[in-house]
């Protein structure tokens, strides 16, 4: 199964993960593979590309509970992520590329500083596992949804949460902001 797809920011790559373990890379022209990128525990759930589409950082489901970072045009692994008890669900970079938010299923979401994979803080409040995060499009904000039927707004910079969305009768599987930032549209389970 193929569980995640994202085109280059210059339109001319696709990247697609797998349950296979794997990560390709193909031209979005031709439809060619150009590169495997090989060496995760478990299924890829959920990958990002930076903005200037150099660096990949994927999300997989292994003992080690850890996101691995990747050099985009080598297929070279630059670093893991590691600090997450629980499974990676979602992953992002900001507009500018210098943090990545994770997802994970241990409840919390970790904001890391993308050059050197350190952790910058934790973002604690939810009940249940992160399913979605995502960056504003001006990067002052992140927004996580959660299988504990919430959706929580934070400051990009201190952790601190802003606003609490409610309503969902069931877990929230997916989250983004308007081009503007101005608005969030929200997708969840319904039984």
């Amino acid at each position: 199964f193929v569980t995640s797809v994202a085109f280059s920011p210059d339109g001319t790559r696709i990247v697609t993960g797998s349950y296979d373990t794997t990560v390709r890379v193909w031209d979005a022209r031709t439809g060619m593979p150009l590169l495997e990128l090989k060496g995760h525990e478990g299924s890829v759930q959920c990958m990002a590309l930076n903005p200037d589409g150099t660096r990949l950082v994927t999300g997989h489901w292994n003992k080690s509970r850890t996101s691995m970072v990747w050099d985009a045009q080598k297929g070279t692994p630059l670093f893991e992520l590691k600090g997450h008890t629980g499974l990676a669900r979602s992953v992002s970079f900001n507009p500018d590329g210098t943090r990545i938010v994770t997802g994970s299923t241990d409840s919390t979401a970790k904001v890391w500083d993308t050059r050197t994979g350190t952790p910058l803080f934790e973002l604690k409040g939810h009940t249940n596992g992160v399913e979605s995060v995502s960056f504003s499009p001006d990067g002052t904000h992140i927004v996580t949804g959660s299988a504990d039927n919430t959706v929580k707004v934070w400051d990009t910079w201190t952790g601190t949460s802003q606003v609490e969305l409610k309503g969902h009768t069931n877990g929230v599987e997916s989250v983004s902001f308007s081009p503007d930032g101005s608005r969030i549209v929200i997708g969840g389970n319904r039984k």
